[in-house]
Formats: structure tokens, sequence, C-alpha cells
């Protein structure tokens, strides 16, 4: 049996729908009204209470781990990104090792590395670290920004291009990223489970091209066949813009927590995918091209 945490998230909605040829059992929190597959059990749990996780983690031999707020989410409350991404993972893994659980695949970010306290990377290598302590063979995967049906982070952006014949660049533009096409990646997790090859590793993965910041606006623009003038937006403006926002907006279209993002290139070797797992990702652009935004 395979359990899927944050199954209702955007990773978790695409991998539940890939695993409906094994047993799985997606967990959800309270209140949730998700639609999976007949085949699909689902329970409900919550990262933060230890003692909802045991039913969830019954007769479970591998957990696919990719509950947790990311960056571009408003804290939900202080300490919310601490309380379940580190915390939460600890809870977890206290919770797999009593059911007996034999491997874990992990989702994470690109980038992820020890961070000052208190802040949003530092709730991300937390997690982490919990599942490299926990004694169970692991695989941690850090993908770059993702693409495909429904990614946050290409959504924000379309919007901006849909709506403003200005369009703001973090940054001036010029960070690098290889963006992972959402299947992909979900591709890169189910293999995961099954290669003990990678036993105990963490992989950084990205997509077949790297592109900086400006191109992904350029191409989303092109996409949606508008014509845009892209500014460039200063990290520190921005950082004040989002911290406003965050105050003002239940959700901000920037948050302090996704500029901890823009501080590195978010990039990592073009054969990463091919590497570890045997097959080439697609092209961002290449995406685009053939089947647009919503693909």
């Amino acid at each position: 049996m395979i359990l899927v945490t944050g199954a209702t998230g955007f990773v978790g909605r695409h991998l539940v729908r890939r695993l409906n040829d094994r047993p799985a059992r997606a967990m959800i929190r309270e209140g949730s009204s998700p639609r999976f597959a007949r085949t699909v059990e689902v329970v409900e749990a919550d990262l933060t209470r230890p003692e909802s996780l045991a039913p969830a983690l019954t007769g479970v031999r591998t957990v696919i781990h990719a509950a947790a707020i990311t960056g571009n989410v408003k804290e939900p409350y202080r300490g919310a990104y601490d309380a379940i991404n580190r915390e939460g993972t600890e809870n977890l893994m206290a919770a797999a090792q009593r059911a007996g659980v034999e491997r874990l695949v992990v989702l994470s970010g690109l980038g992820t590395k020890p961070a000052p306290e208190g802040s949003y990377m530092a709730t991300r290598h937390g997690m982490e670290e919990a599942v490299r302590r926990s004694g169970i063979p692991y695989v941690i995967l850090q993908p770059s920004v993702l693409f495909g049906d429904g990614a946050p982070f290409i959504e924000r952006l379309a919007d901006l291009a849909r709506v403003s014949p200005l369009v703001p660049v973090l940054g001036g533009g010029d960070l690098t990223f290889q963006p992972l096409w959402i299947e992909d990646l979900v591709r890169c997790l189910i293999l995961a489970t099954r290669n003990h090859d990678l036993d105990n590793r963490t992989l950084a993965l990205g997509g077949a091209e790297h592109v900086t910041l400006r191109e992904i606006q350029q191409a989303i623009s092109r996409t949606l066949g508008k014509r845009r003038l892209l500014v460039p937006l200063p990290l520190p403006l921005a950082r004040l813009q989002a911290g406003l926002m965050t105050a003002l907006l239940p959700r901000p279209p920037l948050t302090p927590a996704v500029l901890d993002l823009f501080s590195f290139e978010n990039a990592t070797a073009l054969d990463s995918v091919e590497k570890a797992f045997g097959f080439r990702p697609r092209g961002f652009r290449e995406h685009l091209a053939a089947h647009g935004l919503e693909g």
C-alpha cells in the first residue's frame, strides 16, 4: 500500500491520478472534498495532530510525502510553515517508524539548504532532515519550479500577463530556472518508489532547458497572444510589496516566503532526470508551443 500525503495539493492530485493501478491511500485534511478514482482509499489526518496519523499508516509500506505549505501560500498563522513542514514531518516520521513503513519518497524543492531559524527555507530544510534522521530508506526529490495543468507558479505569471500591459519581473528577470513538467515529476516520484539504487539520496531535478525568469514570462505572454513590456522589479522593493500584500490580502500574489527562491539560481544539470530515472523530461517552451498553458 502506498500512502500519499498532501493528496489534494497540486502535486498530490496529479500523483494520485497516476496511481490508479496500484493500491493507494490518499491522506487529506478534515473537511476536504477530493474527487479520486474509486480504487483510491481516502483517509483524513493532520500532520500537526500526531494521534491522527496511525490509522493513515496502517498497512502502508511506502509513503510519498507531498504535504507542505509552499512559499507561494500565505502563512495561515504565525509559525505555520514550521509547524507543518518541519514539525509535521517529524510527526509523520515517528508514526511511520511505529507502523513499519519500509520506504519514503519525499517532495522538497531545488536549492533547499540550512537557513536562519524563522525563515521559510529553514522549515523546508527541517523537513528534509526529519526524513534523513528517520532511519527509513528514503529518496528526496528537489524539483525546480513546475509547469503543467494548474501549476501555481506559471498561473501567477500568466495572471499578470492577462491583465497588465506592464509586467513586473523580479530582480530584473536574469535568475535562471529549469521548469519541470508536473507529469514528469509524478513519473519520477513513482519510479523512486521502486528503484532501490536511489536509496538515501537527495536528487536535484529540472526540465530539459535553462530559462531566465524574463524568458519564462515572454513565453507565457506569447502563448496568451499578449504583447507585454517587462519592467524590472528590484528585490528590495518586491520584499516591501510582498510584506504589504501579505498583511492585507488573504491570497497575495507575492509572499515574503516565495522571495527566498529568488536568492539563488533555481537550476541544476540538464541531464538530472535522465541520469536518475532514464528518460528525457519535456522542455518548457516546447510544451507551451504544443499544448499551451493548460496541458
